[in-house]
């Protein structure tokens, strides 16, 4: 394989440490962090032979900290695992695994404020859009969910800042089918005041089946602008060019976006964003309806009550087939680390 295994690289990284630091308690400094996640969902209408509830329980525990540092430079690092336990029609089906248990993070960082460079498990995650996400190369939330959190990939990171604003980064990930990897870079910085980014991608057909897009091979333009005048104002958009064949066929998806904060009670904040995609005939396409140009529009509201309640509500509208998708969603605090959550779609 191009890449060591992330387990191989975890490993080194630590015996490079503890080489390099001949008082082993001199080097580290670190936090134990931990998440315990447990709820179940209710189906009225579940289909025959498949249960009426989908239960899960994750458990994520893990280290992170500082390994290192001299002069300008340091070394920090994450190493969180996950035990995750689900039941009901999602395993029924297939769609989801009974028990799992992996890194959620593995990643360590080398880092002198300019130049910054991480290898291991980690999120790769930018862009400006909220509710979509066309730059969202990696991004495997569920956003209207509990708690959205990105799995993360395998890979390493590299970026150079300018300055606090501006800056370039690139980024490698094993495809896991044929030693290939998929690579890009972005740079980003403000242009009169707004934030402007653009990015590229190389995207072969990779193993990794909850990658957006993991079966094609493609590659990949995109852009995003983001701004604030009264409300917030964002623009992403990215392009896809299928490289299967001599046609070259192409995809295009954008989002406009928008969002203010209302002074009502202690603030209700609102965003609104419209989506569209549409493709050539001959892209590849999964889809039922065959419609090559989709339009959507999706909106959340959210408001904290007192200081323990915050409700939200998300909310995706499908202008072509006028089908519709309400989200509520109420979170309660019942200590500032314990946090009951009200689902339903």
């Amino acid at each position: 394989m191009f890449f060591p295994t992330i387990r191989l690289m975890i490993v080194l990284f630590f015996l490079l440490v503890l080489i390099s630091q001949p008082n082993i308690s001199d080097a580290f400094d670190y936090n134990f962090e931990g998440r315990l996640r447990s709820g179940a969902q209710y189906y009225f209408e579940a289909p025959r032979r498949y249960s009426d509830y989908d239960r899960e329980a994750e458990l994520r525990a893990g280290v992170l900290g500082n390994a290192w540092k001299k002069d300008d430079w340091k070394v920090d690092y994450e190493v969180t695992g996950a035990i995750r336990h689900s039941g009901g029609p999602s395993t029924q089906a297939g769609l989801d695994k009974d028990f799992d248990a992996d890194f959620f993070r593995a990643w360590f960082r080398l880092d002198n404020d300019k130049f910054k460079f991480r290898g291991g498990r980690q999120r790769i995650l930018f862009g400006a859009g909220a509710l979509y996400r066309p730059l969202g190369f990696f991004d495997t939330r569920n956003i209207s969910g509990v708690v959205p959190q990105s799995i993360g990939v395998d890979g390493v990171l590299s970026s150079w800042h300018f300055d606090e604003s501006s800056f370039i980064e690139g980024w490698a990930v094993p495809a896991k089918k044929d030693d290939k990897v998929i690579v890009g870079f972005r740079g980003e910085r403000l242009i009169a005041g707004w934030e402007t980014g653009v990015a590229f991608q190389y995207h072969p057909a990779t193993d990794q089946i909850g990658l957006p897009n993991y079966n094609l091979d493609l590659t990949q333009l995109g852009y995003h602008v983001k701004g604030e005048y009264v409300a917030g104002f964002w623009n992403e958009s990215r392009l896809d060019i299928e490289q299967n064949g001599s046609e070259k066929p192409i995809r295009f998806d954008t989002v406009i976006g928008a969002d203010y904060t209302f002074p009502v009670g202690a603030g209700l904040h609102a965003l609104a964003e419209y989506f569209v995609s549409t493709r050539d005939r001959t892209f590849t396409w999964v889809d039922r309806t065959n419609q090559r140009t989709i339009h959507q529009l999706g909106f959340s509201l959210d408001q904290p009550v007192g200081i323990e309640v915050v409700w939200r509500v998300f909310g995706f509208y499908d202008i072509r087939d006028g089908s519709f998708q309400l989200a509520p969603q109420i979170e309660y605090a019942l200590t500032n680390r314990t946090f009951v959550y009200f689902y339903g779609r």
